[in-house]
C-alpha cells in the first residue's frame, strides 16, 4: 500500500479501491486493526495532543479525508490523488463484504443510530448480518466488550465521536475479537439516515466543508481553525 507523508503522518496514496482491498485482507486477519479518516481538525489534534498522535499512529491506514490535508499535501510538493471519506470508504468496504457473507457490530453512545444504522446495513448489503450494542447499556468497558466478543464481528463500527474513538480503538484493539475496525462516529447518524448525507460531488471535490458551512454557517469558526493544517504545510515548506 502506496502512501504519502503529510506534515509527519503517513496517508494512503494507492488508489480506493485498492485501499477497499488492504481492508478486507486485514479484516481476514483478524487482528483488530483499525482505519481512521483524518480531517484537518484531527490532524491538528494528533500535531499538538500525544495521546492522540500515538492512536493516529496506531492506525493500519490512514484515510485521508480532509480538504485541508490535500492542500498541505501539495504544498508540500508530494501532492495526493484524492480524499477518501469514511463514508465512501465503509460503503464500498461494506459492498465487498456482502459478497462474502459477513458480520458488522457497531457500537455507540446510548440513542437511535447505531440501531437504525444496523437495520440500514442488513437491507443495504445483503448478506451481511448486523448488531449494536449502545454503551450505556453497561456498567463498564469490560461488559461491552464482552457483548462485542460474543458476536465476534468481522467490522466493528465505532460510533463515539473523534477523539473518543480513536483512542478506544487503540486502548481495546488486544481485547476485543474484531477483523477490522473504522472510527465512525459522524457517519453513524448519516448511515442511520437522521442527517442528510453531503452530495457525492461535493465530497470527491474536497469542497465538504463548504457545503457544511453553507448548511450551517457556525461551521466557519472550525474552517478558520482547521487552516491552521494549510498555514503549519506552509512554514513546513519554508523553513524545513
Amino acid at each position: 500500500m502506496n502512501t504519502t507523508e503529510v506534515l509527519g503522518f503517513s496517508f494512503v496514496s494507492s488508489g480506493f479501491m485498492e485501499a477497499v482491498e488492504s481492508g478486507m485482507r486485514a479484516m481476514e486477519r483478524r487482528e483488530a486493526a483499525y482505519i481512521v479518516a483524518v480531517d484537518s481538525e484531527k490532524l491538528l489534534e494528533a500535531r499538538k495532543n500525544k495521546r492522540m498522535e500515538a492512536a493516529v499512529r496506531g492506525a493500519a491506514l490512514l484515510l485521508p479525508e480532509g480538504s485541508g490535508v490535500l492542500y498541505a499535501s501539495h504544498i508540500l510538493g508530494l501532492p495526493l490523488d484524492r480524499r477518501i471519506s469514511m463514508q465512501d470508504y465503509a460503503s464500498a468496504l461494506m459492498a465487498r463484504m456482502s459478497e462474502k457473507g459477513r458480520q458488522v457490530a457497531l457500537i455507540a453512545q446510548e440513542g437511535p443510530a447505531a440501531g437504525q444504522a444496523a437495520e440500514k446495513i442488513r437491507s443495504r448489503y445483503p448478506g451481511i448480518a448486523a448488531e449494536s450494542f449502545l454503551r450505556a447499556d453497561y456498567d463498564n468497558n469490560w461488559e461491552l466488550l464482552d457483548a462485542v466478543n460474543v458476536w465476534e464481528p468481522d467490522l466493528l463500527l465505532v460510533g463515539f465521536g473523534s477523539p473518543k474513538q480513536e483512542l478506544w480503538m487503540q486502548r481495546n484493539r488486544e481485547f476485543v475479537r474484531a477483523g477490522l475496525m473504522l472510527g465512525f462516529g459522524k457517519e453513524l447518524p448519516i448511515l442511520a439516515g437522521l442527517v442528510p448525507p453531503v452530495p457525492q460531488k461535493w465530497r470527491e471535490g474536497g469542497t465538504e466543508w463548504v457545503y457544511r458551512m453553507l448548511k450551517e454557517p457556525r461551521g466557519l469558526l472550525r474552517t478558520v481553525k482547521n487552516s491552521g493544517v494549510v498555514l503549519a504545510a506552509v512554514k513546513k515548506r519554508l523553513i524545513g
